[in-house]
C-alpha cells in the first residue's frame, strides 16, 4: 500500500514537471519573438509553412469551418466545467476525482493552445513587414503625408520618403477613375446587383498565387478558404473575414455584398502566409486583385482601398469640400457597389439578432484593439488604415 501511494505521488510530480517545462517552453517562444526579428523571420520562412502543409491541409478537407466549431467547443466545455465544478460544491465533492481529471484535461487543451497561438500567430506580430520585405525604399523613420498645416495624417513606420497632400490627390484620383471606369462593365440585376456567374473564391485563391511568383513568401499550398456559417453575428462585428490560428483557416463573410469577397478571401490568406499585420494583407489582397486576369476582381481590389485612401485624402485637405469637389467625383454606381452589407440583408442580420448590434461591434473592437496592443501593434486597429502608406509606396514614381 506504502509503495503504490509513493508510484502516485512520483507519477503527479513528474506530470507537473513536465507541464511546467511546456509553460516555460511557450514563455520563451514569445520571449524570443518579442526580441529578435531575425528569428521570427526565420521561423515563417522555415517552420510557418509546414502547419499549413499538413494542419492546413487536413482542416481543408471538412467543409465547414473547423474554426467556428472549435471556438463553440471551447465555450461549450468551459461553461461545462464552471456547472460542473458548482454541481461538486453543492454535492460536497463527491464528483472531486473526476473533476480533478476535467481539470488536468482542460489545462493540458489550453497550453496545446497556447502553443498553436504562439506559432501561427503571436511570432508573426514580430516579424518584418511586406514593405521591409519586399518594397526597396524602406528606411527608419515614418512615412508621413503632410496636410495644410503641416502635420502628419497617415504613417506607417517603414519608410523615411514623406509624401505630400498633392500626391495622396493623385493616388486617391487613380484609385477613383479606375473604379468609375470598371463600374459599368459589369452584368446586374433590376436592382442594380452586380452579376458575377464564377467561383470567386476559387479566382481569388489563383490570383493569390499569381502573385507568388512576384513575392516568393506567397508561394507553396493554400489552404481552402470557406464561409463563415455565423456570418451574421461576424457580421455584427463588421467582420469580413477571420483567420483562425488555431485551426489555419481562411474564412470569408457570406452575408457581406459581393464585391467584398475576392479582397477579402486574398486578405485572409496572407495571414495564413505569416502576413499578420493588417495593412500588409490589405496590401496585398489589393494587389492580387487588381493583377488578377479577371476585370471583377480588378474592380474589388481598387474598391477595397477606396475608402482608406479617399477619407485620408479628406482629412489631409482639412475636410474642405469646396476644394474636394474639384477631384475626380465617385460615381453613383461605385457608391452602391462600395458597401458592407445590403439593406435587406442587414435587415435580415438585425432580425436574428440575438444580442444588439451596437453591443457586439463595440465588444468585438474592444477586444481586437486589446490583442493587437498586447502583440506589440501601438496603433491598434488603425493600422488597417496603414494600407494608405503603402499604397503611396508602391506607386511612387509612377504616378508622382
Amino acid at each position: 500500500m506504502k509503495k503504490a501511494e509513493n508510484n502516485g505521488k512520483k507519477t503527479i510530480k513528474i506530470h507537473n514537471i513536465v507541464f511546467l517545462c511546456g509553460i516555460i517552453g511557450v514563455v520563451l517562444l514569445n520571449a524570443a519573438a518579442w526580441q529578435s526579428v531575425t528569428f521570427c523571420d526565420w521561423y515563417i520562412r522555415h517552420i510557418f509553412p509546414l502547419w499549413g502543409s499538413t494542419y492546413g491541409r487536413l482542416t481543408s478537407i471538412v467543409p465547414v469551418s473547423v474554426g467556428e466549431i472549435m471556438l463553440i467547443l471551447a465555450v461549450a466545455i468551459t461553461l461545462f466545467g464552471i456547472a460542473f465544478s458548482v454541481w461538486n460544491r453543492i454535492r460536497r465533492n463527491r464528483y472531486r476525482k473526476p473533476l480533478h481529471y476535467f481539470g488536468k484535461a482542460y489545462a493540458w487543451t489550453a497550453l496545446t493552445v497556447c502553443y498553436i497561438m504562439t506559432l501561427n500567430c503571436f511570432i508573426l506580430y514580430h516579424a518584418s513587414g511586406f514593405s521591409q520585405k519586399y518594397m526597396a525604399d524602406v528606411g527608419e523613420a515614418d512615412m508621413m503625408v503632410a496636410d495644410i498645416s503641416g502635420s502628419a495624417v497617415t504613417h506607417a513606420g517603414d519608410s523615411s520618403r514623406s509624401y505630400t497632400k498633392e500626391e495622396l490627390a493623385a493616388l486617391r484620383d487613380y484609385i477613383v477613375e479606375q473604379c468609375n471606369t470598371l463600374a459599368g462593365t459589369f452584368a446586374r440585376d433590376d436592382s442594380g446587383g452586380i452579376i458575377y456567374e464564377g467561383d470567386l473564391i476559387a479566382e481569388a485563391t489563383k490570383a493569390m498565387r499569381r502573385l507568388g511568383e512576384e513575392y516568393e513568401q506567397l508561394q507553396g499550398f493554400y489552404v481552402t478558404p470557406k464561409y463563415l456559417t455565423y456570418s451574421g453575428f461576424f457580421s455584427q462585428q463588421y467582420i469580413m473575414g477571420y483567420y483562425f490560428p488555431f485551426s489555419m483557416e481562411a474564412n470569408i463573410n457570406s452575408v457581406m455584398y459581393i464585391t467584398n469577397v475576392a479582397p477579402t478571401v486574398c486578405h485572409e490568406l496572407a495571414h495564413t502566409k505569416g502576413f499578420i499585420y493588417e495593412n500588409d494583407a490589405n496590401m496585398i489582397g489589393y494587389l492580387a486583385c487588381i493583377q488578377s486576369e479577371d476585370p471583377f476582381l480588378r474592380y474589388c481590389g481598387y474598391l477595397s482601398v477606396l475608402n482608406y485612401v479617399n477619407n485620408d485624402f479628406y482629412a489631409s485637405i482639412g475636410k474642405d469640400k469646396e476644394l474636394y469637389g474639384k477631384h475626380v467625383r465617385i460615381s453613383d454606381t461605385v457608391a452602391d457597389d462600395n458597401i458592407f452589407l445590403t439593406r435587406e440583408d442587414w435587415e435580415s442580420v438585425e432580425k436574428k439578432a440575438a444580442v444588439k448590434t451596437a453591443t457586439v461591434k463595440k465588444v468585438s473592437n474592444a477586444l481586437m484593439e486589446t490583442t493587437l496592443k498586447l502583440n506589440g501593434v501601438e496603433e491598434g486597429m488603425k493600422q488597417y488604415n496603414e494600407v494608405v502608406a503603402l499604397l503611396l509606396q508602391y506607386y511612387d514614381g509612377e504616378l508622382y
